[in-house]
């Protein structure tokens, strides 16, 4: 893999160069698949995989946002892949397993600089700022948790973020980095309010691996 990547304007890589001319079609490539997926997650599903353009944003990310906020936001589309534990209890109560989705998404966005942004103000200060209020789904915000994250080549972060659901709690580990042009997240969601950093980094080091090998055209 490449050396570090640099923030745009610090004298960018090679890598970081390619990602300029990485378009919507090339995403798919991106997430992971089944056979790439941690150990603790090789027995999961496929839950559902879909396009994330600014459309389907738009209409189911918690924050109200338009199509024209997100472009102006600098974002271009996404791809997301998504795991679930095999034939779920129909209850959170009755569900044996502690782990119960995990999924790698890619956006693809107009400059890195509108990826460090969108991980600094929208990922992070506007998850935190909503807790206390009631998502679109009917899940309650109860709380966010700002994790260290490392082992990433450039800009990241990642929260705790828990909502109180009929019969219990889910906590979601969400860690979000940049890769030049593009944002990668991996998440966890379990059925308990505590972090799972080490899996959710596990799972973002390897998407990061593969957006990598995708950008380079080795895919």
């Amino acid at each position: 893999m490449p050396g570090t990547t640099e923030a745009a304007g610090a004298g960018k890589t090679r890598l970081v160069e390619l990602t300029e001319f990485v378009t919507p079609e090339d995403l798919r490539w991106m997430v992971l698949d089944k056979p790439d997926l941690p150990d603790d997650l090789s027995g999961f599903d496929l839950l559902r995989e879909l396009v994330l353009d600014n459309e389907t944003m738009a209409k189911h990310a918690s924050a109200k946002r338009t199509v024209a906020d997100l472009v102006a936001l600098g974002r271009a589309n996404g791809y997301a892949r998504e795991f679930a534990v095999p034939q779920g209890a129909p209850t959170l109560e009755g569900e044996p397993a502690v782990i119960l989705e995990a999924a790698t998404v890619a956006h693809l966005f107009a400059t890195a600089e509108d990826v460090e942004h969108w991980i600094d103000a929208v990922f992070v200060e506007e998850i935190r700022s909503r807790v206390g209020q009631e998502e679109a789904d009917g899940q309650k915000l109860v709380g966010v948790e700002k994790l260290e994250v490392t082992g990433f080549h450039d800009h990241a972060a990642a929260l705790l973020v828990v909502h109180e659901v009929p019969g219990g709690m889910l906590g979601s580990t969400i860690v979000d980095f940049r890769l030049g042009n593009l944002l990668g997240v991996a998440y966890v969601v379990a059925k308990e309010d505590r972090s799972f950093i080490d899996l959710a980094s596990d799972l973002g080091g390897r998407l990061e691996r593969q957006m990598v090998r995708v950008v380079l055209g080795a895919v």
